[in-house]
């Protein structure tokens, strides 16, 4: 049995042996644990360490992440004060900052990567045999995808059937990859710049992989396995303060939240979020949402459906990635209850905004295309979901100044 294989059932195992105290559970993402790196995408190692003294001062749980979603899937529960690590990308951060703290402190970490920027010796990657060492200690990986592109979009003659050809290959040469040299096939798959929408969200279903985004939020039994929340860690998210009001949250009691598609219409600027409550006692005037950390919002509480309500912004959407972060005190201690809502906006002429920084990209999509993929089953097409029956989406996260990038999401 693969070593990998073997720690993953030593943590089911050892979950199923502990009290199931709660439905949920957060997670939190990391990028570089680095000084010198962009901040917008970053922790210091010293905001690392406090991170992880925090979690273990104060009696948190700290789980294998997809140990975790197998608990919440077969509705076996979790600890109270669940938290799993996470960090995207196999930067030697991780190697050399992130491993040996959280094996000193004997907690589970999780490393997606993108297996093209590995095999290319990308500068500042991890190489396999450093990972096969984490690997040997307990640290699981899992796939961010091989090439590192922007999935969600079509190149401008592409075909539905083409793209999805194209972005299977992409995520099962990862697959591959990460198999052939780990020896462990990854279950859990974190979206390329917490990029997604309703025709990538199915075809990773249909690859029978969980999906991760990059919005913020706790794991709870009700979410959408195809687009599960993490809390970003960056910037000023990463600071005691919010790190603590975030590894504390849960979700927010929401039965859906629509439309359940990112990307919004060239012509729309302003979308509106509805947001169906679940039908318990809410305290629906302390409901506050924001738009890229900036408040203002409108809030029209409906009558039909009841406790449903729709949240307008003030102001416009940017060009690119876009959040709504919705919060709710749940408890009397001040737990929060947390949503969070990607919108993902393009240019006006209708074509796609560049990334100012990704040191995970190879090749260029366009100029350099995936090899052509062999066939692969594609889903069937994208179906507009009822909207009584759709999985609850994902909840929000830092409190960033207005002006400021919307997320820690550089890739």
């Amino acid at each position: 049995m693969p070593f990998g294989i073997f720690v993953h059932l030593l943590a089911v195992l050892s979950l199923l042996a502990m009290p199931a105290a709660a439905d949920h559970c957060v997670v939190v993402r990391y990028q570089h644990i680095d000084d010198d790196t962009p901040g917008v995408s970053s922790v210091t190692p010293q905001q690392f360490q406090q991170h992880l003294d925090y979690l273990l001062e104060n009696d948190f749980s700290v789980l294998e992440l997809e140990a975790v979603v197998t608990a919440l899937r077969t509705g076996s529960g979790v600890p109270a004060r669940c938290v799993a690590l996470s960090i995207d990308g196999a930067f030697e951060s991780a190697y050399e900052e992130a491993f040996p703290r959280t094996r000193r402190y004997g907690f589970p970490l999780t490393v997606f990567i993108s297996s093209e920027a590995v095999d290319a010796g990308l500068d500042g990657q991890m190489t396999w045999q450093q990972m096969r060492e984490m690997q040997a200690a307990g640290v699981s990986f899992q796939s961010l995808g091989h090439s590192h592109h922007h999935l969600v979009r079509r190149d401008t003659d592409e075909s539905l059937d083409d793209w999805q050809q194209r972005v299977a290959f992409d995520i099962q040469l990862a697959q591959s990859r990460i198999e052939d040299e780990l020896g462990t096939r990854p279950t859990l798959f974190a979206y390329p710049y917490g990029e997604y929408n309703e025709a990538l969200q199915q075809l990773v279903e249909s690859m029978g992989l969980t999906g991760f985004g990059t919005q913020a939020g706790a794991l709870w039994p009700q979410a959408d396995f195809t687009a599960l929340p993490r809390f970003p860690l960056a910037s000023f998210g990463a600071q005691p303060r919010p790190f603590a009001k975030k590894v504390n949250a849960r979700p927010l009691p929401i039965a859906g939240a629509f439309p359940t598609d990112p990307v919004v219409p060239l012509d729309d600027w302003q979308p509106t979020l509805t947001l169906v409550f679940q039908p318990l006692a809410i305290d629906h005037p302390r409901l506050r949402c924001r738009l890229n950390g900036a408040p203002g919002m409108i809030y029209q509480w409906l009558e039909q459906p009841e406790n449903a309500v729709v949240v307008s912004p003030r102001g416009r959407l940017r060009t690119g990635r876009n959040r709504v972060d919705c919060t709710l005190p749940l408890t009397d201690d001040g737990g929060l209850g947390w949503y969070s809502h990607l919108w993902i906006r393009r240019d006006d002429d209708g074509g796609w905004y560049r990334e100012a920084y990704d040191p995970l990209r190879v090749s260029d999509p366009v100029a350099d295309p995936v090899p052509a993929a062999p066939p692969v089953a594609a889903p069937a097409p994208v179906q507009v979901p009822d909207p009584t029956s759709a999985p609850m989406p994902a909840p929000p996260g830092q409190e960033f100044p207005a002006g400021s990038p919307v997320e820690p999401t550089t890739h």
